[in-house]
């Protein structure tokens, strides 16, 4: 069992000194495909707006939390337009720091700016209407 936490935590640990090399743009984020930015917003937001609005199998427009939102590119381009407020939350503070300034005047709607690895993350109860993971996972 031992065994099996050290790995995790190792895993881990790389990941977070992997992201605190990457730099806080788009194309950082990305993995050098910050090209592709606009047809990959384009393509959720299509699949995020079969969810929302009123009646079965759709949910409100209150409140998103953005995982893993690095500067805010997801937060800024998708989830602000259709939400009202978005909370972000990221394992690196410099990528948070930066989404500050890369959100311009739209940022004063998010509600968090939350320091946290994903795996580490509870989301507060009944906050959210959707909890939004992209180019994290995988």
């Amino acid at each position: 069992m031992g065994d099996k936490t050290a790995d995790e935590a190792s895993f881990y640990s790389n990941a977070e000194d992997y992201w605190k090399e990457v730099p806080p743009t788009v194309d950082g984020m990305l993995g050098g495909y910050g090209s592709i930015s606009s047809i990959d917003i384009n393509g959720s937001k299509a699949f995020l707006q079969k969810f929302l609005g009123e009646g079965q199998g759709k949910t409100g427009t209150g409140c998103a939390l953005d995982c893993g939102a690095g500067i805010g590119r997801i937060t800024k381009r998708l989830l602000l337009p259709l939400f009202n407020t978005v909370d972000l939350v990221d394992v690196t503070q410099e990528f948070l720091d930066k989404a500050k300034t890369y959100l311009g005047e739209e940022g004063k709607r998010v509600g968090n700016y939350l320091c946290s690895g994903l795996q580490d993350f509870v989301p507060e109860s009944g906050r959210y209407d959707v909890i939004w993971i992209q180019w994290v996972i995988g």
